[in-house]
């Protein structure tokens, strides 16, 4: 339990460091320098709201970011996805790219689970901004019980408290020293394109004790550490320096040790992603840009004075960052394909059971009339098993799936039925699919029961992802024919692997096919073959 609340809580900063920094890049703007009122802290713009001692902040100078060599050859080598964030940006919050000049993002401390819904956003403008469309637009992208407050301090500043009271985080901050005061003015020096900052102290006792799982103990001096605090340069090529402060020499000596230690980590990790990517030829400019963050990171460089260590890592900035980007996302939304079409496989095989719990048996292939004509697919059969009763009462059981009725709500497919980048057409046909006849899992008019299954569950084939697709509500399946291979059945490759569900309701990933005598064992629910040793 100590564990997992540990794991929970430790792990809060970096989500409120990624939400900053999303926010941020995708902004561009032209510089403008903005007045300090009379009186207040020496630090600009959004940092005059940050707490000297809080948890954690993260500072964006959009200009530089966005007039950066990377954002550069990202915007030209993607420009629509430039323009999809920048039309978001103008819908949601009513403001035009340029109008943004700096984002702050500030915890003022991560003690608790509660403390993780109370941070602090606080933007500047170059011009006067609309505050109604502003709130609405944050309240928009909140949690709809959000105790959610926007302060304008002046007419070219915004601050969105979450779970903040107004009178203690919503004025500017009289000049304090603090933890973060050497963090907080590197922000403010103009010099970087971003900075961010955390006082060690602010964030869960459990980090800063001896009861840490094992795999954080090479990083604990750095959480036994004052303040982290890193700054990033996008000037020419992009440089990462890290300041850790410790209360004493011999700790600083040990944080340099968990600083290698962690960049000996990221190295690992950047190798092993290497070997996967390296296979795909199309993915050129995400290994060119990987292969420099190895060498980056294995040539880290640190140096220790006194009670601060620092690290730096640097880039080089002629890289092809723009295709790398395109082609990491790509890898992502293939994975995440995948990752769907295996949930929904899982999802049919829990409703299948549901079925079977209820009735007695599965459902059979199709819906058949009284002279064995099938009517409708298995899959509108359990649809109250996939939370979508409500649709299941619309259709006319007795009546084929094409019938006036029933093909109005083909476009109703639900998306467990549905893979991502697949569908031929996007809302009406499906890949799943299950063999049926001679023997294979399902017969048109009888549904199979587990008992029956006497092959085994686990060594039978309930679910596919098939090569053709079919109208979600047609009863059109797999026939099964003996006498036949089977192979080119299967299809609907998802990064690069076929998806089969079985009757015990796992889920496999083949890279590829087992041999058709291997195929047609598993296809069969009863015939007694032996697996072949090719289906892994």
């Amino acid at each position: 339990m100590m564990q997992s609340r540990w794991a929970r809580r430790c792990g809060a900063g970096i989500v409120w460091s990624a939400f900053a920094i999303a926010v941020a890049v995708p902004l561009p703007t032209q510089p403008q320098v903005q007045a300090q009122p009379a009186g207040k802290a020496e630090l600009t713009d959004g940092l005059r709201f940050v707490p000297p001692d809080a948890a954690l902040f993260v500072y964006a100078d959009v200009p530089k970011i966005w007039n950066s060599s990377i954002i550069k050859n990202l915007r030209n080598s993607d420009p629509k996805t430039i323009e999809f964030a920048t039309d978001f940006l103008k819908k949601q919050l009513g403001l035009a790219p340029e109008d943004v000049k700096s984002v702050v993002v500030f915890v003022p401390k991560l003690k608790g689970p509660e403390d993780t819904e109370r941070f602090g956003v606080a933007v500047t403008f170059t011009k006067v901004f609309d505050k109604a469309q502003l709130e609405k637009g944050a309240a928009q992208l909140l949690p709809k019980n959000a105790k959610l407050k926007v302060v304008v301090p002046d007419d070219r500043t915004a601050v969105v408290l979450l779970g903040l009271k107004e009178d203690e985080f919503g004025k500017p901050r009289e000049a304090k020293p603090g933890p973060l005061s050497d963090a907080l003015k590197a922000a403010a020096s103009g010099k970087f394109a971003g900075v961010a900052g955390a006082t060690l102290a602010s964030l869960p006792d459990e980090i800063r004790g001896e009861d840490v799982p094992p795999q954080f103990r090479p990083f604990q001096p750095l959480l036994n550490a004052v303040t982290i605090s890193a700054t990033l340069d996008l000037a020419k090529d992009p440089t990462l320096n890290v300041v850790v402060k410790s209360g004493t020499a011999r700790q600083a000596a040990d944080c340099e040790k968990s600083l290698a230690a962690v960049m000996t980590l990221l190295q690992t990790q950047l190798e092993g992603g290497l070997k996967d990517v390296e296979k795909d030829a199309g993915l050129k400019d995400l290994v060119a840009v990987m292969n420099s963050a190895i060498k980056a990171t294995g040539g880290a460089k640190y140096s220790t004075l006194g009670g601060e260590t620092q690290m730096t890592v640097t880039l080089p900035g002629d890289l092809p960052f723009g295709g790398a980007f395109i082609e990491a996302r790509k890898k992502v939304q293939e994975a995440g394909a995948a990752l769907q079409a295996t949930n929904n496989l899982k999802q049919i095989g829990l409703a299948m059971h549901g079925y079977h719990d209820t009735h007695g048996s599965m459902p059979p292939a199709a819906v058949c009339d009284k002279t064995g004509k099938p009517l409708l697919s298995w899959r509108v059969l359990i649809l109250p098993y996939i939370e979508q009763d409500d649709l299941y009462k619309q259709f006319k059981l007795d009546e084929p799936w094409d019938s006036v009725n029933n093909k109005k709500l083909l476009a109703k497919m639900p998306k467990v039925y549905a893979i991502p980048g697949t569908t031929p057409q996007e809302g009406t046909e499906t890949h799943y699919r299950v063999f049926v006849g001679n023997g294979a899992g399902f017969d048109w008019v009888m549904g199979p029961k587990i008992a029956n299954i006497t092959d085994g569950s686990s060594n039978t084939l309930m679910c596919v992802t098939a090569a053709d697709a079919v109208p979600w509500t047609k009863p059109d399946e797999l026939a099964f024919d003996p006498e036949k291979d089977p192979s080119k059945l299967f299809g609907a490759v998802v990064n690069g692997k076929v998806l089969i569900g079985m009757f015990d309701g796992s889920v496999r990933s083949l890279k590829k096919l087992p041999k058709k005598e291997t195929l047609k064992a598993l296809i069969t629910k009863g015939g007694g073959e032996v697996i072949g040793d090719d289906f892994e």
